[in-house]
């Protein structure tokens, strides 16, 4: 797999209190992919494998209740992390995320979550 680039990211409020190389290092294990306007990125109490970070476009978190009425939770935007449930101490994701529009999403493994919130305060203080 090609190495991301860091301008993905350099843009982004989340990672301009980073060096270059702290970028690099943050996009070393990322990978990249994208949605088409009203595709699930994750769905509500599925396992949480990976947590987010939104390059482009808007993403609808949208909560399922009991009786099955969806309720939008939050919406996120450019630049934000989602899917943080290991941040939460979950083992599935409590709410789906669905793309509003188009969408370029950044995800890591659930397991560098520790490491990279600890070594990067921004990326932690973000949740």
């Amino acid at each position: 797999m090609a190495a991301l680039d860091r301008s993905l990211i350099s843009r982004l409020l989340l990672f301009q209190g980073l060096t270059p190389d702290e970028q690099s290092e943050i996009l070393r294990d990322a990978r990249s992919s994208r949605y088409a306007k009203e595709t699930a990125i994750f769905e509500q109490e599925a396992e949480a494998h990976s947590f987010f970070v939104l390059i482009a476009g808007h993403i609808r978190v949208v909560r399922t209740t009991p009786d099955g009425q969806q309720v939008i939770a939050r919406y996120i935007s450019e630049g934000e992390i989602f899917g943080v449930a290991a941040a939460l101490g979950r083992t599935t994701y409590p709410a789906s995320a669905i793309a509003a529009v188009d969408c370029v999403v950044l995800a890591w493994p659930n397991g560098l979550w520790p490491d990279l919130a600890g070594r990067f305060s921004l990326v932690g203080a973000a949740t």
